[in-house]
């Protein structure tokens, strides 16, 4: 039981490490050298875990993806919706090396051959084939003013995610990402909110 809860530190390191050189170096130019200095291990400790440095890269991608899958629906509200993006980005904003990895996925994901190449168009398009008709609902139940188009709605709060997230990784000791995105959302909600 030992030898298998110290595997599993040492992957969390090596996955610590990657996410971090990822991050900041983007897929092709992060080495395994470097992720295997960083978390303490040797290469090899690090391909024990991780055939590849495709496979390492896509650990990290699932890893990330975790922080957003409390995100659940159908919420009671469109309100209740955007509490839980609110804090979601304040549960993401306690990890700075995963919020830097993924501002680097989001651009990553549009170049031709990349190992995570489309998936950024794969994500929008399953959040607003979900969101939409969640916000048109409850536009119907009188939560949310009429005429509002319920994709601009979407589009608008994941703008919002995404483009304070990249001001964030620009300005990281100017700007607070959980904070400001809050402010925002709550801003959005109360524009578009029945009166």
């Amino acid at each position: 039981m030992e030898r298998l809860s110290r595997g599993d530190a040492r992957r969390t390191r090596i996955l610590t490490a990657a996410t971090r050189e990822f991050g900041r170096k983007g897929y092709e130019n992060a080495r395994i050298a470097d992720i295997a200095r960083a978390a303490g291990v040797t290469d090899a400790g690090v391909l024990h875990h991780f055939a590849t440095k495709r496979d390492l890269f896509l650990a990290v991608v699932e890893l990330r993806e975790e922080v957003y899958q409390s995100i659940k629906l159908p919420a009671e509200s469109v309100r209740a919706l955007f509490d839980e993006f609110i804090a979601v980005v304040r549960l993401a904003a306690q990890e700075p090396d995963l919020l830097r990895f993924r501002v680097m996925l989001t651009g990553a994901s549009r170049i031709e051959g990349h190992p995570v190449q489309g998936r950024a168009r794969r994500n929008l398009e399953a959040a607003l084939e979900t969101l939409a008709p969640f916000v048109q609902n409850r536009i119907a139940a009188g939560e949310i003013a009429e005429g509002t188009d319920p994709q601009q709605l979407v589009l608008e709060l994941l703008a919002l995610n995404e483009g304070i997230r990249d001001q964030w990784s620009t300005l990281p000791d100017r700007i607070d990402y959980a904070a400001v995105f809050t402010i925002a959302v709550n801003g959005l909600y109360e524009r578009v909110r029945a009166r």
